[in-house]
């Protein structure tokens, strides 16, 4: 059980890597079309789910996964509560301290952290049960 735990941990950090970089890589896109970075942020999110959520189902997760869709809706619905608190520590970063490009990294970092914790949890007993 010990050792499927931290299996789980180490391929949603992976997953939670290329998600991120997914994500990352949006967000900077949008940005260089001088979008709003709030904006920028929603629209990069989005995206950054699908990927996760396939990763996740066919190789973090893949003892548990069910072919039904009811899962991707337990999961969508993490994420949105993930990222929500990944957004409010985004929005809350900028919004204190402005959006030079070093604090729109920062916030883009803190917010994923704070998410990705709250997403992992969400993921194994809930979405992936």
């Amino acid at each position: 059980m010990r050792s499927d735990l931290i299996t789980q941990v180490l391929r949603f950090g992976v997953v939670g890597t290329i998600g991120f970089v997914v994500d990352g890589g949006l967000l900077w896109f949008f940005l260089s079309f001088d979008i709003s970075p709030y904006l920028a942020r929603a629209l990069s999110f989005p995206m950054a789910v699908m990927v996760t959520w396939a990763l996740n189902r066919n190789w973090t997760f893949r003892a548990s996964r069910q072919r039904n869709k009811g899962q991707f809706r337990r999961y969508v619905g993490v994420q949105v509560a993930g990222n929500l608190t990944n957004y409010a520590t985004y929005s809350l970063i900028i919004g204190l301290f402005g959006t030079a490009s070093m604090t729109v990294f920062a916030a883009f970092v803190s917010g994923s952290f704070l998410g990705s914790c709250l997403n992992f949890l969400g993921a194994r007993f809930f979405a992936f049960r």
